[in-house]
């Protein structure tokens, strides 16, 4: 095979690349720094655990939709997950977002008023405003 002609198959390959990979890195490592299990996750995105590993994995490929989903259950931005590949390369998170993220999250896990109710009255005492 010409080096122009395996050039050509590798561009129109539809196999994960190294970006896939790396997303699939990230996914899995916001999904941890959250405390989240793949099966959290994966009910979240309306997909099945064996699905979401092998996007955490990069043996396959995440959609545009998919990766809209999976930013708002990690409450995170599409630019973090492109974090350490080739053609993105943002500043670091600061410690203080990092944690705020992972607020966010078990804010979100909450499934009822009450439950959020306390959650919000236990942040404003600590806040030590009224």
């Amino acid at each position: 095979m010409t080096r122009k002609r395996q050039a050509q198959s590798r561009n129109n390959s539809r196999s994960p690349t190294e970006v896939d990979k790396q997303v699939g890195r990230n996914i899995r490592r916001y999904r941890k720094d959250l405390h989240m299990t793949l099966t959290e996750l994966a009910d979240r995105l309306g997909v099945s655990q064996q699905q979401l590993q092998k996007y955490e994995t990069g043996n396959s490929r995440v959609s545009a939709s998919m990766i809209l989903t999976l930013t708002d259950a990690l409450n995170i931005g599409i630019e973090d997950l492109f974090t350490g590949t080739d053609s993105y390369k943002p500043a670091r998170e600061s410690p203080i977002e990092k944690a705020r993220r992972e607020c966010r999250a078990w804010i979100d896990r909450a499934n009822s008023k009450e439950t959020l109710n306390q959650m919000a009255r236990v942040l404003k005492a600590m806040s030590g405003k009224d």
